[in-house]
């Protein structure tokens, strides 16, 4: 069957609106045409047992190839269109998922996919993976903004106990700027988050935005900063995660770590919240 070319240009439109998703609509079709594809991909059903809750994650790290181990379509969708769906690595709160069935939640794949020139592993998680998941899966979804749950970042009675950050006294390095991670420079700025024997510690000159969105995107769900202080400070956190027993680790929860040691606190709250919606996916058709 042949498919005929629709050719649509904007001054062809009367209607202002409909001229303006024209040029948006052309826009992101030019754009996706740039993008690379992967030359060879593999989509299987995990082949290991999996526990239930247990959680997946990347295989082989090299950097000619897109290895994903015993990932849910859900899973996928967050790594594709949230992680790294920028062109750049986050870390923050996963962004909530509507729609879909059953088995985009529990059934699991292994990915192998490899495409020829290409080193990229930010470029192959993020818009790479998406255009791999909308041919496989047939996935189609959109993106809404509606109130959500989140927590807001607010200064805690007595107020901000919190050092400013120093210009030039560390070296500046970015953890996330590459996927894996660059080597770390002499004298690197602290910009890390890590548990030893059940204690979380974070360790960054940020700020209080930047803090909110990487270091507290593990929490349940958004953080806003509604602090009011801009500029960068020296930040020192160590809390115990809520699914730590109080009686095997001696700690605090991160509310009350927050309070004490930087004289902020978290507040639930409702806010304007992005989601993604599936509208359409199937289970991937055979290698």
């Amino acid at each position: 069957m042949r498919v005929q070319r629709l050719q649509v240009r904007p001054e062809d439109c009367e209607d202002r609106n409909m001229r303006a998703q024209i040029v948006l609509l052309v826009a992101a079709l030019a754009s996706a045409a740039d993008l690379p594809r992967f030359d060879v991909a593999s989509v299987r059903l995990c082949s290991t047992g999996f526990p239930p809750n247990a959680k997946a994650g990347g295989g082989n790290a090299s950097p000619e190839a897109l290895d994903i181990n015993c990932q849910t379509l859900k899973g996928l969708i967050q790594m594709a269109y949230v992680i790294f769906g920028d062109g750049h690595r986050v870390n923050r709160s996963p962004t909530p998922i509507a729609g879909g069935t059953g088995w985009m939640d529990s059934d699991r794949f292994d990915i192998r996919a490899k495409a020829d020139g290409i080193e990229n592993q930010i470029l192959m998680h993020g818009p790479m993976l998406q255009a791999l998941l909308e041919d496989r899966f047939r996935l189609k979804l959109h993106r809404e903004t509606r109130l959500v749950p989140v927590y807001e970042l607010r200064t805690a009675k007595g107020g901000p106990r919190l050092r400013r950050f120093r210009e030039g006294s560390c070296a500046p390095y970015d953890i996330l700027a590459t996927f894996p991670p660059p080597p770390p420079p002499e004298n690197p700025c602290r910009s890390f988050g890590a548990m030893k024997e059940g204690i979380v510690t974070i360790e960054a000159g940020a700020t209080l935005d930047e803090f909110a969105t990487a270091f507290l995107g593990s929490l349940d769900r958004p953080v806003i900063n509604k602090t009011g202080l801009r500029g960068k400070f020296d930040i020192h956190l160590e809390y115990v995660p809520d699914e730590a027993s109080p009686d095997e680790v001696a700690g605090q929860t991160i509310f009350g770590a927050l309070e004490r040691q930087l004289g902020l606190k978290l507040s639930p709250a409702k806010g304007p919240g992005e989601i993604l919606v599936i509208d359409s996916a199937e289970k991937p058709s055979a290698n």
